[in-house]
């Protein structure tokens, strides 16, 4: 009792202290508690509304606002270069993705720490690299392997769960990857095996919160089932480093031949094999939704697709799908994509850095608010970030940002589409952008031009635009976690 006084009179000592003194962030707009509390954003981002309740606050206040004492939220694609590309450190929230106690790419803080290891991933991850003819035949063997899937669907005019099945695809090919073609998974016709690893995934995310934003109180409030689950995937990563005979041309041999030491390649290989099969799954299954609600858009892709096959009329089913040199000059196909990836960015959230020692003074750079009466400081060591699921749906850069409309890429004016890509932060930006990008983009597009090269997708009655809600959280999905569709060979 004398314990919770105590921490009662020292909150009302620390609330009373901001109202009298103030934050140094008051001077910038936004909800009145969050001039001395955090404990606001964090409610909302517990119960996973603090996405949406961030691109509420843009609405209301504008390109910047404050969300705690010491964080703001900002929505200006200009701003992205002097945070992002600049590179910012990366706040302590992205101590979350360490692995096995040791610090990746990803998760690395400061610039400096991760400039090494980017320099190495860059070159594992570069377009060149993740479209040799190798790459490309690992994604085609995956692809073999998952047509029963599709030959089921038809022939028994029944809808499949394509988020599972992608999530399949998808870590099969990055294993691969990672591990070389014979020592990655084979979810795809491995079913309990990819219930059992994928489960495990499951319920580390189902505590998604507790290790960004409650760190000093993670080891006591994790329950048993996060430390166990996680326990297993860590195993199950090493297990697969620590077979013999890693083939030269892997991920995981090359690191090590780069001087990385055992867990430190570890590390790097945990995180991308999380990232590469969750959010290419993710985006896939949103892609296959959309394309399926509207058969104009079907339709032309379909089109497209066939026609790139050969000499054909643009409708009759594909039996060999194009290289991918040529499936990547599609623009129908890359427009749909980047339509998705605009409206369902896998990682819709906030991606925070924290500002430097000598500050940044922002100006909006929008006109209305353009002279230096408006510009604002921002302290060093204040954590700021944007997040995609904003950038994305501004309507002056993307009018009725709300309609998936992949045209918007192909028939705007060259100004209007220098605005949109100068906007598009999906894979983040600056020398922290998603190194697994080029690789994702290659296994969305084939496993796209697999399906529309030969089927037509109608939506099950159990996927409802309500299913299909995105979660509100730093990596999305839908709510129903499944989303089913029939395909029919037509």
């Amino acid at each position: 009792m004398f314990a919770a006084a105590i921490l009662v009179l020292g909150l009302a000592g620390i609330v009373g202290f901001r109202l009298l003194t103030g934050s140094p962030l008051s001077k910038i707009p936004g909800p009145a508690i969050t001039t001395f509390t955090d404990v606001w954003i964090l409610i909302h981002t517990y119960f996973e509304r603090r996405n949406r309740l961030i691109h509420k606050l843009h609405q209301e206040y504008g390109p910047l606002v404050r969300l705690s004492p010491h964080e703001v939220s900002l929505s200006d694609p200009n701003s992205i270069k002097q945070i992002y590309v600049n590179n910012y450190d990366k706040s302590q929230f992205y101590f979350l993705f360490d692995n096995y106690g040791v610090t990746n790419a990803f998760s690395a803080i400061e610039r400096q720490v991760h400039a090494p290891k980017r320099r190495v991933m860059h070159q594992l991850y570069s377009k060149t690299a993740v479209t040799a003819p190798g790459v490309e035949q690992c994604i085609r063997e995956r692809l073999a392997r998952a047509a029963r899937y599709f030959e089921e669907s038809h022939k028994e005019s029944k809808a499949i769960d394509i988020l599972q099945l992608f999530r399949s695809i998808a870590m099969d090919v990055v294993t691969a990857f990672q591990f070389g073609g014979d020592h990655g998974t084979d979810f795809i016709r491995n079913v309990s095996e990819r219930d059992l690893i994928l489960g495990k995934y499951s319920v580390q995310a189902q505590f998604w919160f507790i290790g960004p934003y409650l760190p000093s109180l993670a080891k006591y409030i994790l329950p048993k089932a996060f430390v166990e689950a996680l326990t297993f995937t860590d195993a199950w990563n090493l297990d697969n480093l620590r077979r013999s005979g890693l083939p030269p041309d892997s991920a995981a041999k090359k690191l090590i031949d780069g001087g990385f030491s055992e867990l430190e390649t570890a590390s790097e290989i945990a995180d991308h094999v999380v990232a590469g099969h969750e959010t290419t799954a993710v985006a896939l299954t949103y892609l296959c939704w959309h394309v399926a609600k509207h058969p104009e858009i079907q339709d032309k892709l379909k089109s497209e697709i066939r026609a790139a096959c050969g000499p054909s009329d643009g409708k009759s089913p594909c039996s060999v799908l194009p290289a991918f040199k040529d499936l990547d000059k599609l623009p129908y196909l890359a427009a749909v994509l980047q339509e998705t990836l605009r409206l369902y960015a896998p990682i819709p959230a906030s991606e925070p850095r924290v500002v430097p020692p000598s500050g940044y003074w922002y100006s909006p750079s929008s006109s209305e608010y353009g002279s230096k009466a408006s510009s604002v400081f921002i302290p060093g060591g204040t954590v700021i970030s944007m997040q995609p699921w904003t950038l994305h749906r501004d309507p002056s850069v993307f009018p009725d940002p709300e309609t998936f409309d992949p045209d918007r890429w192909l028939k705007s004016d060259s100004e209007a589409l220098h605005r949109m890509n100068r906007s598009f932060m999906t894979f983040g930006a600056g020398i922290r952008m998603c190194v697994g990008m080029n690789l994702a983009m290659e296994d969305m597009k084939f496993i796209t031009a697999f399906i529309f090269s030969k089927y037509t997708a109608k939506l099950g009655a159990e996927t409802t635009d309500d299913s299909m809600y995105m979660i509100d959280r730093y990596s999305t999905r839908p709510k129903a976690n499944a989303c089913y569709v029939e395909f029919a060979e037509r």
